[in-house]
């Protein structure tokens, strides 16, 4: 088996793990228990004589207030995508060399 075969293999692995993971953590995370047990009874709501008072509020956002995470969370992300192509664009001569020794 080829050294770029087991590469291969080995990045298909942990991304299929990672994969996992990822779908079952939130799983996880929301599972609750299901008390079906006898004895077991769900605590009652409390009662209210009066009912409760609405109250209705205006809120007033400014949306210049929005422009900056936006604008830095777009600069992050060209910053991120033009990092890797000069990673990778540095690394083209590197590879090649390498696939050519083989």
């Amino acid at each position: 088996m080829s050294a770029s075969t087991r590469r291969t293999r080995r990045t298909a692995t942990v991304l299929a793990a990672l994969l996992i993971v990822l779908v079952a953590l939130p799983t996880i995370a929301s599972a609750r228990p299901i008390y079906d047990g006898p004895g077991y009874q769900l605590p009652a709501p409390p009662e209210s004589s009066t009912p409760a008072e609405t109250v209705v509020r205006t809120v007033v956002k400014e949306e210049s207030f929005r422009v900056l995470p936006i604008a830095l969370a777009g600069a992050a992300l060209i910053i991120a995508i033009a990092g890797s192509g000069y990673t990778i664009a540095r690394t083209a001569p590197l590879r090649q060399q390498l696939t050519s020794e083989h």
